[in-house]
């Protein structure tokens, strides 16, 4: 089972997390990164010998926080949270770990499932690492995608110039 966590830390990649990166440009300020982040992931993955079978995960959007306050409303409705206010993944093929993930070795392996955003589903290759820490497997990953595809429109603002439209989502 995930552990959601309750506080979100935008520097450290440590604890429960899903979230995004954009860089954008800003009048009088230039070049910045919006950062958003949720500690609230659930799911679950099952593991038989060295093989994860089946892994769902669910991430609550409504509770998305940015490292800049004033992003968190455009956040929302870009997202349409309302509407959409979870963002999914469901493993559709199994991950062989390989012999030493057992005994702690770090694995680097492709997650290929279903990511569902905005009611989009589009099947996706997320690349991740993997590493078990005494009964824990910490996990971590990165994935750009085009914002577009999922049917999101980039947040606007006066203050912004530009804004990329795509970005990693990270967990």
């Amino acid at each position: 089972q995930v552990q959601p966590s309750d506080a979100v830390d935008f520097e450290a990649s440590s604890g429960t997390f899903a979230g995004f990166r954009i860089e954008e440009e800003l009048g009088g300020i230039g070049a910045t990164q919006a950062v958003g982040r949720t500690g609230q992931v659930t799911g679950s993955m099952t593991i038989s010998g060295t093989t994860v079978t089946a892994a769902t995960f669910e991430v609550d959007l409504t509770s998305i926080e940015s490292n800049e306050s004033r992003r968190e409303g455009k956040i929302q409705d870009a997202l349409e949270t309302g509407q959409f206010p979870t963002a999914t993944f469901e493993l559709t093929s199994p991950i062989e770990l390989g012999a030493d993930a057992a005994s702690g070795a770090e694995q680097s392996v492709t997650a290929k499932g279903d990511l569902t955003n905005h009611g989009v589903t589009k099947s996706v290759e997320f690349p991740l690492q993997a590493k078990l820490a005494g009964d824990t497997v910490a996990v971590a990953g990165s994935l750009d995608i085009t914002f577009a595809d999922y049917g999101v429109e980039v947040p606007t603002a006066p203050i912004v110039l530009s804004v990329e439209d795509h970005g990693p989502i990270e967990l």
